[in-house]
């Protein structure tokens, strides 16, 4: 199927002015075609179909007994101006451009399916409470397994077909379909038994288990496709079809295919007719009529192109560039900007997995010697120039983070004193220690970059007794020893997730599952107690509790000697945007949630071509770090 019928025309202006005995020139620049656009297909008119009844969701539903949200906080900033264009880049391109299915899960499909496609709920930055999406209204039944939920009339697909329940089955149904390869989402979604349409607007779905979770899984995290183009397709055809196109969803922006450079560009394009252009939630969101991401594999490349101004945004992922490469005069005169942003993206576990379930770290006295023997103050004052925070949770900088947590820190004597109670004490003519004839060494698999720590960690154990090879390897083998629970040391860096899943990473059924990241095999009965809990307890306050003493006794088993973590999104740009006051989503990272909250500021845009033009012109740049959202925590915190 085509998305569009429209011709785009790409016009590529670069030019050079010089001015002589000013010192003034002008940077070439990227110009594109920004008009927005429709794929407008079917013409159907707005609002409610006039054969629907009010109680089954039609014109004139009160909602009575139903939930909804009027009253809520918006993500975006009410000033936000429409149009522009944001050209960004990306190290790779994508496996798929499918948000579905085998390959889908990358930074830049979490991105496009937030700007293409919608929930059936939406979530208060700031509280987490449920708001409006494509469904208006929804309802729980009295033993938390039904949910119901009444689709918005006026939402509409971009071809201009509307919005119904069938739609929301047909999503399901391709969710659980194993054509797809992507055996997490087929068993998380049979769950649920298969959803009902009630009326073209009133769709219900039933959970198999009494889960709190079971509702946002449905609600917020599935994204709703089109029944009419995916309804005839089985997951195997669907990934077939879709695999680098995308289909049209009913959020504010679409893709041609023939935008689509396999390899080396997506371009992203505001539609001139989205149905929700007027709704509260889309407040100051939605803004760029075009944002376009140019593969750039290079990292000094694209940190050069940056700096010329041929891409407006650039994601400083490591400290030493963060510190040592912005002292150049486009920064210093403000024409680019850096914000360090202090939100409450997950932080997720890094560290080093010890496997449990055999000798010798079976032992607990062992494993807490290897982690007061990983100096991370040290790796974090000579290596990342103090930029990072010291991780001591499963759930790092969170409200679930337990404060009564062991905090390990280097100490030599204390390993040395776990060790000899452990009876490793002897040592051969090497200076190795051995116990009843066998010597403490071990294999460390690495990847390339680790071992600017991780040989400093060796020289420490060595010191202690302990004999360790370094081994590189790529990623793929060592997840696979990961996964296969086949090692003894290994290094972990697991993302975080927005909704915690205690039961995958620290039960003691994950601990022998593959697929699961309960590496160091954690096997607790209290945990697996509080676990179920957990899953049953529909108050957030009881979860916080429930969580906290898990981690508590999860970090206490010394499975994991943790690494550490930017409590901060780091992010650099030319300084001509506008954006929120907390410049990016509470909970997302840069790359998830700038392309759709940020915006072309006209003024600002004016001074920035002013000053670019000028080099005795200077643009200011504000505070460097943004902590609105940990403010806003505190705030909360306190009350």
């Amino acid at each position: 199927m085509k998305l569009s019928k429209f011709s785009v025309v790409i016009i590529l202006i670069a030019f050079v002015m010089g001015f002589s005995g000013c010192g003034k020139s002008e940077k070439p620049k990227k110009k594109f075609d920004t008009t927005p656009v429709s794929i407008k297909q079917f013409d159907t008119p707005p609002g409610a179909d006039p054969s629907v009844p009010a109680e089954l969701g039609g014109k004139g539903f009160k909602g009575e007994g139903w939930t909804t949200k009027t009253d809520y906080n918006i993500a975006g900033n009410p000033k936000a101006v429409k149009g522009g264009s944001l050209i960004m880049s990306m190290k790779d391109f994508p496996a798929t451009l499918r948000i579905i299915g085998k390959d889908f899960n990358s930074d830049f499909n979490t991105m496009a399916e937030e700007m293409i496609y919608e929930s059936l709920v939406g979530l208060d930055p700031v509280t987490g409470d449920y708001t409006p999406r494509l469904a208006t209204h929804w309802k729980v039944s009295d033993d938390k397994i039904t949910y119901k939920f009444r689709i918005n009339p006026d939402a509409r697909w971009a071809d201009g077909k509307p919005v119904t329940a069938e739609d929301v089955i047909a999503t399901w149904k391709l969710s659980v379909d194993p054509g797809i390869l992507d055996a997490y989402y087929n068993e998380l979604y049979s769950t649920y038994e298969t959803p009902v349409a009630e009326s073209k607007y009133i769709v219900s779905v039933k959970s198999k288990q009494m889960n709190w979770r079971q509702f946002v899984y449905f609600a917020n995290s599935m994204k709703i496709l089109p029944a009419h183009i995916i309804g005839s397709l089985s997951g195997k055809e669907f990934l077939e079809k879709y695999q680098f196109d995308f289909l049209p969803g009913s959020g504010a922006y679409i893709v041609d295919k023939n935008e689509i450079k396999n390899g080396q560009s997506v371009m992203i394009r505001r539609r001139s007719d989205y149905w929700g252009e007027k709704e509260k939630f889309a407040t100051g969101l939605f803004n760029f009529d075009l944002v376009r991401f140019e593969v750039i594999p290079d990292e000094a490349m694209e940190f050069e192109k940056f700096k010329k101004g041929e891409t407006d945004v650039y994601i400083v992922s490591r400290a030493q560039f963060w510190a040592e490469k912005f002292d150049f005069d486009e920064f210093k005169r403000g024409v680019i900007n850096r914000k360090r942003v202090f939100n409450e993206t997950p932080a997720g576990s890094s560290g080093i997995a010890l496997n449990m379930r055999k000798p010798p770290f079976d032992d607990v006295r062992l494993r807490k010697a290897f982690a007061f023997l990983y100096d991370r103050d040290k790796f974090n004052e000579k290596l990342f120039f103090k930029a990072y925070e010291p991780i001591d949770s499963y759930f790092p900088g969170s409200v679930f983070e337990n404060p009564l947590n062991p905090k390990i820190r280097y100490n030599f004597d204390s390993a040395q004193r776990l060790l000899t109670e452990a009876g490793w004490k002897d040592k051969n003519k090497d200076g190795y220690l051995i116990k009843e004839g066998k010597l403490l060494e071990f294999d460390l698999p690495f990847l390339k970059g680790m071992d600017r720590y991780f040989t400093i960690y060796q020289e420490d154990l060595k010191k202690a007794g302990i004999k360790v090879n370094l081994k590189e390897m790529d990623m793929t083998t060592l997840f696979k020893l990961g996964n296969e629970r086949n090692f003894k040391i290994i290094p972990i860096n697991f993302s975080g997730l927005q909704i915690p899943n205690p039961e995958n990473s620290l039960s003691s059924e994950a601990a022998d599952q593959e697929g699961t990241t309960n590496w160091p095999g954690i096997k607790n009965s209290r945990i697996d107690e509080l676990c179920k809990q957990y899953d049953t307890s529909f108050s957030v306050d009881v979860r916080i509790k429930i969580l906290r003493e898990m981690d508590l006794i999860a970090c206490s088993e010394f499975g994991i000697i943790f690494g550490w973590y930017p409590p901060y999104q780091r992010v650099s740009f030319q300084n001509k945007f506008g954006f929120p006051d907390g410049i990016i989503a509470r909970d997302f990272n840069v790359i998830s949630s700038l392309p759709y909250m940020w915006f072309n500021d006209p003024e600002q845009a004016l001074e920035y071509d002013a000053v670019v033009l000028d080099k005795n012109k200077t643009l200011p740049k504000g505070n460097e770090d943004n902590k609105y959202w940990q403010n806003l925590k505190e705030k909360k915190n306190a009350k």
